[in-house]
């Protein structure tokens, strides 16, 4: 079975990038705190729009035996909840599945479909938006990176510790869209301070026909990984289920 390791990329530009992205940061203090980071400038928050703010859930953290609904404090990108204790966490971002349409003068409206407009539609696609970044606490660990949450896209590991989030050490991931692996996805991967925004990427995969690919970090520091799929929804009224995911951890 072959497996597809990242290439070294540099200025990259695509259609996959142009698009708002969605990435969720999680740091332990005297409280724990989350940031989602929605736009092009990762990892720095951005302000979301009045109108979007329907379209995030809260932002969950989840460990091997318990799950936390964070509560939205301040800027409308920032949560908090309590301190965590010793482990690994998942955080998560969810942005619900969402219709859009582009209008032949390049305009976008939100939450319509063809069948709500009487102007030509060049496009239509329901899109969601999910990310995960690891935590850990305190030196602690958990093989709850190893464990999908088979729901909407998302990266998973293919090992079960954060120990192995090494510069030089070559990682095992599988993409999985509701809990199925995905062929040929595309993957870019990028780091903090790599370019001003996410139109600029590290590197790049495709995953093989078991949805498995590699990634190997060559400098310490705060990855992500990212990858946008495309599917027919069989719907005149909206044609395209366009999911995004984003992967957040450290480098050691």
């Amino acid at each position: 079975m072959k497996k597809v390791a990242f290439l070294c990329l540099f200025g990259i530009l695509t259609s996959q990038v142009a698009a708002h992205d969605l990435w969720v940061i999680g740091k332990n203090g005297e409280k724990f705190e989350a940031d989602m980071v929605y736009g092009h400038h990762f990892p720095t928050p951005e302000d979301i729009k009045k109108d979007r703010l329907v379209l995030f859930d809260p932002v969950k953290v989840i460990g091997e035996n318990t799950q936390i609904t964070l509560t939205q404090s301040g800027k409308e990108y920032h949560f908090e909840g309590d301190k965590l204790e010793k482990g690994v966490y998942i955080v998560n971002a969810f942005y619900k599945p969402t219709p859009w349409i582009q209008k032949e003068d390049g305009k976008w409206e939100m939450n319509k479909t063809r069948k709500d407009t009487k102007e030509a539609v060049k496009y239509c696609g329901i899109s969601t938006m999910q990310s995960k970044a690891f935590v850990e606490v305190d030196g602690g660990d958990s093989k709850i990176i190893a464990k999908p949450l088979n729901k909407g896209l998302e990266i998973v590991p293919l090992f079960d510790s954060v120990s192995k989030i090494k510069e030089g050490e070559l990682l095992k991931f599988k993409i999985l869209l509701n809990g199925k692996p995905v062929k040929k996805a595309q993957i870019y991967a990028s780091y903090d301070g790599y370019a001003s925004n996410d139109m600029a990427q590290a590197g790049y995969a495709k995953s093989d026909l078991e949805g498995n690919f590699e990634f190997r970090a060559l400098k310490k520091g705060l990855w992500y990984l990212k990858s946008t799929v495309n599917t027919k929804t069989n719907n005149d009224d909206c044609e395209i289920f366009n999911d995004k995911t984003t992967l957040v951890f450290e480098v050691k």
